[in-house]
């Protein structure tokens, strides 16, 4: 009863623990008050700072216009995510005998990066572009620590859209030689994750990369990128340009999936000091679904995974009309698949990290029914009380981005959004009054629907 009565304490704790409700998040951004959300947040933080909360504070104070609040929530959910990047090796150690939802969550590699361009147009929008030039910096370098020694396996998510809104906000800035070299890389990244994300190399990168190398005069560059991309549309005089990031939809959530794996009579774990946990849970891996005859069955093992299902928004896409110019988006990313291939990256891993922790509760529950049967049918309810799937993530995030970039006189534009189905056919639209442009710069944009 000793080892065994810290399962109760946490049985009970989490039982009593309560979170916020992200139904009420949703209330207020999808009826237009993301201030509401954002209050209801705050109302309800948790008394320490933790991920993914400070993900969604900093989301929703971003589309409440609070920028200072916003960049606030991810500046300190990037130092918290720097720190745990190292493990907590006692928590490490708790979660294999209770639950994933006590490790530290780090936040995934595109959630750190795209927190990265929210704080930049946090920046932008007030009016602080240096700002927004060291959220790229700080991407960049990120970036580059993902890349790490283990190059060859990086699988670049979320990397080339970071790099090409970087390179963007470079060029705003007249950067030329830093928004060439971030273009550069978007092309890169773009190349190394498109096999699995599907978003190919956007037009305005190839676009972008001929502009630059030519006013840089970068001969040899110029003279490449041109005979790969071609000729960019040219830029007219008192002319400025927009570019609009229109998000859609919401990410989907991790839900839990309960998995079996039948232990059978003739497996000797638990017996004669055969207890490595890890080596006999490789073994049941294999085993995943496995339908056994009851007479070889010794114990049926159930734990829970997390796994994401696709939840694709009815809005796939825009077109934008403004000053006489019509223009359609390009995804640009992808926040769906990164999610989904993520975890399915991180699936062998979990699945072996929860067959051993789930032993060591098949061991304790053996064992107190070797003292006495009720013990044992209380310490099993009690373990399977505390055993739950990791699903933590950063809900409020768009299912995907799309951009437009186009060119327009100087001046206020009134801006008319058209809402793209599947099928490329119009579902809904809107106007924005009052975008303006400003001749020889770039005006940046972002929108986001629910649908």
């Amino acid at each position: 009863m000793k080892n065994i009565l810290p399962l109760f304490v946490i049985a009970f704790l989490m039982i009593g623990c309560a979170s916020y409700n992200f139904k009420n998040v949703e209330i207020g951004l999808e009826s237009g008050n993301p201030e509401n959300a954002y209050n209801y947040l705050k109302k309800n933080s948790p008394q320490k700072p933790d991920i993914p909360f400070q993900y969604e504070l900093g989301l929703v104070a971003h589309y409440a216009d609070l920028f200072s609040e916003s960049s606030k929530a991810f500046e300190e959910s990037e130092m918290i995510a720097e720190d745990r990047f190292t493990k907590s090796l006692s928590k490490e150690a708790f979660s294999l005998i209770t639950t994933d939802n006590v490790r530290p969550y780090p936040g995934t590699q595109y959630e750190r990066l795209l927190s990265h361009y929210y704080s930049a147009l946090n920046y932008i929008y007030a009016d602080n572009l240096d700002g927004a030039l060291v959220e790229c910096r700080r991407a960049t370098n990120l970036i580059q620590y993902f890349k790490g020694e283990d190059e060859e396996d990086y699988n670049y998510f979320g990397a080339g859209f970071l790099a090409h809104f970087c390179g963007m906000v470079f060029e705003a800035s007249g950067g030329w030689n830093n928004a060439l070299i971030s273009f550069k890389q978007a092309e890169e990244y773009y190349k190394g994750s498109a096999e699995m994300t599907g978003v190919p190399i956007p037009k305005d990168v190839g676009n972008s990369l001929v502009r630059l190398s030519r006013r840089l005069n970068f001969t040899d560059d110029y003279e490449r990128y041109l005979n790969q991309y071609g000729e960019p549309p040219s830029l007219t005089e008192n002319h400025g340009e927009l570019i609009l990031f229109y998000e859609t939809g919401y990410v989907p959530q991790k839900v839990e999936e309960s998995l079996t794996f039948p232990i059978l009579k003739v497996d000797k774990f638990g017996e004669e000091d055969n207890d490595d946990s890890i080596k006999f849970a490789r073994t049941l891996h294999t085993r995943e679904g496995m339908v056994v005859e009851e007479v070889e069955l010794e114990y049926l093992l159930r734990v829970a995974i997390p796994i994401i299902y696709s939840n694709r928004p009815v809005y796939n896409g825009i077109r934008v009309s403004a000053g006489g110019e019509t223009a359609s988006g390009v995804l640009v990313e992808d926040v769906e698949t990164l999610a989904i291939e993520t975890l399915n990256s991180q699936r062998g891993i979990i699945i072996i990290r929860t067959l051993v922790r789930a032993l060591g509760k098949y061991l304790l529950t053996k064992k107190a029914k070797e003292q006495n049967k009720i013990l044992g049918v209380v310490v099993n309810l009690a373990g399977a009380i505390v055993e739950s799937a990791d699903t933590r993530s950063w809900q409020t995030l768009p299912n995907q981005i799309y951009m437009v970039r186009m060119s327009l006189p100087e001046g206020n534009h009134k801006i008319s959004l058209s809402f793209l189905d599947v099928d490329g056919l119009v579902r809904d639209r809107m106007s924005i009054k009052d975008v303006k442009i400003t001749s020889d710069q770039i005006t940046f944009f972002n929108f986001r629907t629910y649908d």
